[in-house]
């Protein structure tokens, strides 16, 4: 069978050993009579997946012991409440920069719970570019910065085709 890899946004390839693992884990994982997907999330078996799966990304990401890993779900949409509020102190902003529609999506989510900057917009320009450094108008007391450079949606989708001079 010929593979077929997935370079769209979201679901990607997996190795085929991978694949091959969860087909046969699929009905019985690790001999206990049930898939992972029928296990409690509360049960010693779960938790030793999740304990494996930190463990694994700890490793590889070098990510330190006095750092705290969480799995969610919900992919960027959450991301797009959470980091203000957890990022950005009451009564304090943070900059934008708008590049299309899931930076769009971000900046609106974050007006929600506090002050934002739009420290540039590609509107005008039916988002076909990102800014230049000199065209940011920054403020020197943002919280954060958040940009999307990785736009998958409408007009801007074509950014991620073009060759491009680096982003700073």
């Amino acid at each position: 069978m010929a593979r077929i890899y997935n370079f769209n946004a979201g679901p990607a390839a997996m190795p085929r050993e991978v694949l091959q693992k969860a087909q046969s884990e699929l009905l019985d994982h690790a001999g206990l009579g049930m898939s992972v997907m029928e296990m409690s999330h509360r049960s010693k078996e779960f938790q030793a997946i999740i304990d494996g799966a930190e463990a694994g990304l700890r490793r590889l990401m070098g990510i330190p012991e006095d750092y705290v890993v969480l799995f969610l779900q919900g992919g960027a949409s959450l991301q797009f409440a959470a980091i203000p509020m957890n990022l950005r102190r009451p009564g304090k902003s943070a900059d934008y920069v708008d590049t299309g529609s899931w930076a769009n999506k971000a900046l609106k989510e974050a007006k929600i719970t506090g002050s934002v900057n739009t420290a540039w917009s590609g509107k005008s320009d039916n988002y076909s570019r990102i800014p230049k450094p000199s065209e940011l108008k920054l403020m020197p007391d943002a919280e954060y910065v958040h940009i999307c450079t990785n736009e998958t949606i409408g007009e801007s989708a074509g950014l991620n085709s073009r060759k491009r001079a680096p982003l700073w």
